[in-house]
């Protein structure tokens, strides 16, 4: 700016008074792909805040068991099994009967068996009376899930058998994920 021995003070200051009123001027879009590609980035950032509000994610939740007995249900024939499953306390109170339901366990064949149902029955399991206060303070408890099982399978074959059980839980806009 004042690098100039020969000019004079008067014109160094015009010259940086104008470098100054340059800088200060408003973005200007002026060639119409610029113009093109604001409006695209103003259209996809509006499509991205009507999904998160107006749009719906599946929910599901994983929870880990043992399988405790095969139950046959005389009314309708239908087969179901006894679990007891860990589940965090929070998700408890969301799992309902009617919820579709997957239990995922290891065959004999060391092949993974998967069979689809639906939650017949939860409840919370009974401890044992030196449990209940280390319970009270854990954040999983146990439940006792009841499952119809769509297909057929030889329950009597894998009782006590650990299991991997997937809950859905139903859908939800992606907004309720961040609360």
């Amino acid at each position: 700016m004042f690098n100039s021995p020969f000019g004079s003070f008067h014109d160094t200051v015009a010259e940086a008074k104008e470098e100054r009123e340059q800088l200060d001027r408003l973005l200007t879009i002026s060639t119409p792909r610029e113009r093109l590609l604001v409006i695209g980035i103003a259209l996809l950032l509006c499509i991205l805040t009507a999904w998160l509000f107006f749009g719906s994610v599946g929910r599901n939740v994983t929870v880990d068991g043992v399988l405790v007995e095969p139950v046959a249900n005389a009314l309708d024939g239908s087969k179901s099994v006894r679990t007891l499953v860990w589940i965090e306390s929070n998700v408890a109170a969301q799992v309902k009967a009617g919820m579709p339901a997957v239990i995922e366990l290891d065959l004999a064949d060391g092949e993974k068996g998967t069979r689809d149902g639906v939650i017949a029955a939860i409840s919370a399991a009974p401890l044992a009376e030196e449990l209940v206060a280390f319970a009270s303070s854990a954040p999983v408890s146990v439940y006792r899930v009841d499952i119809t099982l769509d297909g057929g399978l030889d329950l009597a074959s894998v009782a006590g058998q650990d299991c991997r059980m997937i809950i859905e839980l139903g859908n939800e806009s992606p907004v309720g994920h961040f609360k």
